[in-house]
């Protein structure tokens, strides 16, 4: 299992954020090419899950199906993503699904999961990825946030916006002395947030 810990930055610019990230004593060097990344997030009609993170109940599990790049239509290479959270570690369960057109709908998830779940919005951001020198220390600098309603499971006009800057540290058990080396080197408090939290409320309210 694993750490996240996030820190959602108002008011400040990408460059910032990154150039902090590569001036860390830990000597972070890019990863992997940024990229978008979307995620179609599952609820049952209780918000359960919405519900169980503002509460902030230490064990809980999310849905998701995530996929990658710009494409809101044809989509390629899905995964079911099962988050579970215990406490302050996660870990997810992976689950390839077929290919599938998102203007006819959302994917039904009824005989991978055993409670009813409604795909509610789709999130979509751009992705940067950084790893420490030695790859024990990850990060991740989300922009260009969006949130997009969908109804009856498929996607409607209605999207909002996200200005801020999300940037996430992510390191296995074991490592949280380094991690905190890296984390004291960042001048940002660390905060929660949940991205489907986040656009739900637009959802919600």
């Amino acid at each position: 299992m694993r750490y996240e810990r996030k820190y959602r930055i108002e008011n400040n610019v990408y460059d910032q954020v990154y150039h902090e990230l590569m001036s860390n004593s830990l000597g972070f060097k890019e990863a992997f090419p940024n990229r978008f990344v979307n995620s179609i997030y599952y609820d049952d009609v209780n918000f359960t899950s919405y519900n169980d993170n503002l509460l902030g109940i230490g064990d809980r599990t999310k849905y998701r199906v995530r996929w990658y790049g710009k494409s809101l239509e044809q989509i390629k290479q899905p995964i079911l993503e099962k988050k579970i959270k215990q406490s302050q570690l996660g870990r997810k369960v992976n689950t390839p699904l077929q290919n599938f057109n998102l203007s006819c709908g959302a994917p039904e998830l009824s005989h991978l999961v055993s409670n009813h779940l409604f795909p509610y919005i789709i999130v979509r951001y751009n992705r940067s990825y950084l790893v420490s020198s030695d790859e024990l220390i990850r990060a991740t600098i989300d922009q260009d946030l969006q949130y997009i309603h969908m109804m009856n499971g498929k996607v409607t006009s209605v999207s909002n916006t996200d200005e801020a800057i999300i940037l996430e540290i992510k390191y296995d058990q074991g490592n949280e002395t380094l991690a905190n080396e890296c984390m004291q080197g960042l001048p940002y408090r660390m905060t929660k947030n949940s991205k489907y939290v986040s656009g739900m409320k637009f959802y919600l309210h």
